[in-house]
C-alpha cells in the first residue's frame, strides 16, 4: 500500500500504474541525488525499477535486459513512447548460450536461470513453468561506446548475481555505481551467496557505499537486501566514501 499511494502521488508513474506495473520507489532513499547520465538495468521485468530511474534521471538513457517474453512485451508497451529507453530481450551470463529459466508465478519477479530453494519457503512464490532465453554477456549486445559516465549498472536477477558480474566484466570499467540485490541465505540452488559477490566486486575496485531493503525472516533472519557500490576510479583521492 505504501508503494502504491507512493506512486500515486507522482504523475510521472501514473503511465505504469495504467499498466498494472508499480515503481519500485523503496529504492529512492539509495539512488535519488547520483548524477546519472546511463541507466543499465539487468533483470529489467516488467520495468518497475526503469519506471524509478525515468523519474530520478529524466536526461539519462537506460538500456534493459528482461530474457522473459510477457516481461519483455510488458515492458516495451509501458516504454513505447520513450526514445531514451532501450529494451533487450535477453539475459545476461558468461557466455552467449540459450538457457532454461524457471518461470515465478509472481509476474515473473521470481523468475530465475536457477531453481529455486529457500524462495518458495521464504516468500511463496513458485515455478509455474520454463522458458528458453537467450544469455549472452553484456558487450555482446550492447556496444560499450554506448555507456556515457556517469553509469549505474542495477542488477535484480535472483541469484545469478556473480554470473551478471562477471558478463559484465567489459563494461565494469565504464561503471560508476552498481545497485545488486544479494542473498544472505540459499534461496536459489547453488547461488552466489552476498559475502561472494561483495568479495568479487572489492576484487573489481568497487567499494561498498550502503545496504537498503533488508528483509528478515521469522524464522532465518536476514535474508536479502540491495547493497549500493561504487567504483573506486570515480572516487576523489581523499573523499570518505
Amino acid at each position: 500500500m505504501h508503494k502504491l499511494l507512493g506512486a500515486l502521488s507522482n504523475p510521472i508513474y501514473w503511465s505504469g500504474l495504467r499498466h498494472g506495473i508499480t515503481p519500485t520507489i523503496e529504492h529512492r532513499l539509495a539512488l535519488e541525488g547520483l548524477n546519472i547520465r546511463t541507466v543499465l538495468d539487468v533483470g529489467a521485468n516488467r520495468g518497475q525499477f526503469s519506471l524509478l530511474a525515468r523519474c530520478l534521471y529524466p536526461a539519462a538513457t537506460i538500456y534493459a535486459f528482461e530474457p522473459l517474453q510477457n516481461s519483455a512485451e510488458q515492458f516495451r508497451t509501458l516504454f513505447s513512447d520513450q526514445p531514451n529507453v532501450h529494451l533487450f530481450q535477453v539475459g545476461i551470463g558468461e557466455g552467449l548460450v540459450d538457457i532454461k529459466m524457471f518461470v515465478a508465478n509472481d509476474h515473473h519477479a521470481s523468475s530465475s536461470i536457477l531453481k529455486a530453494h529457500k524462495q518458495s519457503q521464504i516468500f511463496g512464490s513458485r515455478e509455474a513453468g520454463e522458458e528458453t532465453v537467450r544469455v549472452g554477456r553484456l558487450a555482446d549486445f550492447l556496444p560499450l561506446d554506448r555507456i556515457l559516465s556517469p553509469c549505474l549498472l542495477k542488477i535484480d536477477v535472483q541469484g545469478y548475481e556473480l554470473q551478471v558480474i562477471n558478463g559484465c566484466r567489459e563494461a565494469l570499467p565504464l561503471i560508476d555505481y552498481l545497485y545488486v540485490e544479494c542473498s544472505y541465505v540459499e534461496l536459489y540452488l547453488r547461488q552466489a551467496l552476498a559475502h561472494e559477490v561483495l568479495a568479487r566486486l572489492a576484487e573489481l575496485g568497487f567499494a561498498l557505499r550502503g545496504i537498503f531493503n533488508q528483509h528478515c525472516d521469522p524464522e532465518e533472519g536476514p535474508v536479502i537486501a540491495d547493497f549500493l557500490f561504487q567504483s573506486l576510479r570515480s572516487i576523489a583521492p581523499g573523499r570518505a566514501i
